[in-house]
Parts: C-alpha cells; structure tokens; sequence
C-alpha cells in the first residue's frame, strides 16, 4: 500500500477518533485517552500537535489516499537526554499485518536523524504486545532488556521491552586478515537466518563449505562497516568484478548499511561494472542497488541464485 506521512490537520479528527474508539488498540497505549474517543478528543489532540514545538515534537498522521489511518511520533526527552526521544505510534484495526507501521517507524526515524541531532530513539511496547515488538525488530530497533514490573496497566503490574535505535555515524573499510574471521561468522550467522530457511541441506553445505574455502577467501577482497568497534555488515568482492558476499547484521537492516558499503566499495573499481549471483531474499536489495536481472533463477549444488548485473545505475533507497 502507497502511504504517507505528513502533518496533522483538523480534518483528520474523524478518522482519529474512529481509529482510536477500539479497545484493542487502547489496551497497548498508556492510560489518560479517553474511551470512547470523540472527535472533540481528537481536535484536541490535534490542535496540541500542531502547537507543539517543531524542535521537541515530530508527530505525523499515516495516511492512505490522504485519509488519516495511524499515527506516528518522536518525542525528545529533556536535560541530559535531551538528545533522546522516545516513538509511539498506532495503526487502524483493519491495516494490521499489512507492513504499513514497520515502514512507518523506518520512514519517520530516518527523517528525525536525518534532519535533528536527535542520537538515540527509544520504544517501550508491554512485553506481551508481540505485533509491536515485531514492528520494531523488523524496523531495525535492538531489544535492549526487559524493564520488570515497570507499568500499572488496567490493574494489573506489567513488564515493558525495552528497543532502541541509535544513530551511529557507520564507516566502511577494507577488512585485514585478522579480521576475516569476525566477517566470516557474521556472514554465516545472517546467512542461516535469512537465506538457509529456502535452501536444501545441500546448498546449506555448500555455502558453508565457500566459507572454510581458505585459499578462496585469501584472494577475494573484503570490506567491512562498523559502528564503532562493532563489524555490522561485509560485502566481498571476487576477480574480475563479481560479489561474492554480502550481508548485513539483521538489526542493522534497512538503515542504509548495505548502501554505504556497495557505494564504498565502488571508490575502488574504474569500470562502474558489476555482478552478483543474488540468493532469492536478496534480489530486492539488489534491485535498490541499481542492479537488474540478466537471467531466471537457477540452482547449482543446491544454492538457489538468480543472476544480476549491476551498470552504473544509482541505488534508489535505503539498503
């Protein structure tokens, strides 16, 4: 579905109110919203918003067709944590399980770290609200703990998850030989995760053994992106122009990770020529990248891949 953020506005009230009249949604928001939700409720959130400080309040209504379906919001803390903020967000019953708020949460977090000095964005759903913790992880938030015994909700004491994204500045470089191995286990961990679950045994084995290959590893070019000291993705290139690896620690996805180290990697290499054997969860990645397919899926040794090439296109989101 092709939706947008954008600022509230008094129209919206209805909409609002409709969403948010719904038990289910209120029983995972904190307690002060009224029930039932009246469009007076509503335009007085509204006219809040719209007064509020543009410098401590990024709040956004989810629209679809321009009609106000959810919303989402960053809120910055004060005194030392004033470079903190904390989101919330809700979304219409019946747009669930549609990845409307996952994109929603990546959307309004790349704008405030884009356009603030805003480091560190927090979210703590109740424990048991697994919709909205998915909604995190996939958006790229680390679980940072369980906060016990931190809420009073309808009477009864509850947990709340603690997620967290951060805004760390990610640099890429080529990777030595004492740090393959590091590469290496982060290429095998992610691969299992995301790209294991299609394969037969056989391509598993295959892959993992391209892994020990030692003598093949030696000659391909390695390149690594940290966040401070941390090694969160590895692209590897082999002769002439071919990726051989690429992947990115899932909590660092779609954070712009794999963007920065295809981009990095391309400073090296005059001819803005490239290839890659893209597995099937990865062809989309590609495909922002700038890279287009040159033939269907096939399969060799068990290892499901369809061939891309990559021609000096320019890469068309975050990666």
């Amino acid at each position: 579905m092709d939706f947008a953020l954008r600022a509230w506005r008094m129209s919206d009230a209805k909409e609002l109110a409709a969403a948010l009249s719904n038990p289910k949604i209120l029983n995972n928001l904190r307690d002060g919203i009224p029930y039932p939700y009246t469009e007076g409720d509503a335009a007085s959130y509204i006219s809040a918003m719209q007064k509020a400080d543009p410098n401590t309040t990024f709040a956004y209504a989810i629209t679809l067709e321009d009609r106000a379906i959810g919303s989402v919001g960053v809120f910055r803390q004060g005194n030392i944590h004033a470079r903190t903020a904390e989101l919330g967000y809700y979304l219409a019953e019946e747009y669930w399980g549609k990845n409307l708020m996952t994109e929603a949460v990546r959307r309004i977090c790349k704008r405030v770290f884009t356009e603030t000095d805003i480091l560190r964005i927090y979210a703590e759903p109740f424990s048991y609200n697994a919709g909205s913790r998915r909604v995190l992880e996939k958006a790229g938030f680390c679980y940072e703990g369980l906060l016990r015994c931190n809420a009073v909700k309808h009477g009864r004491v509850e947990d709340m998850a603690l997620y967290a994204l951060t805004k760390c500045e990610t640099r890429v470089k080529r990777l030595s030989p004492e740090e393959l191995p590091a590469a290496l286990s982060l290429i095998w961990e992610t691969f299992r995760k995301f790209e294991a679950p299609v394969y037969p045994q056989e391509g598993i084995d295959e892959f993992h053994a391209s892994l020990e290959n030692a003598e093949r590893n030696a000659r391909m070019r390695f390149y690594g992106a940290y966040e401070e000291h941390t090694l969160i993705g590895v692209l590897a290139m082999r002769a002439p122009q071919h990726i051989g690896y690429f992947f990115v620690r899932e909590d660092c996805q779609h954070r712009g990770v794999g963007k920065k180290l295809f981009e990095t990697m391309r400073l090296d290499y005059a001819l803005q020529a490239f290839t890659v054997n893209s597995s099937p969860y990865a062809v989309d990645v590609y495909r922002h990248l700038g890279f287009v397919t040159t033939d269907s899926e096939r399969i060799t040794n068990g290892i499901r891949y369809t061939p891309m090439r990559f021609t000096g296109g320019n890469s068309d989101g975050v990666v």
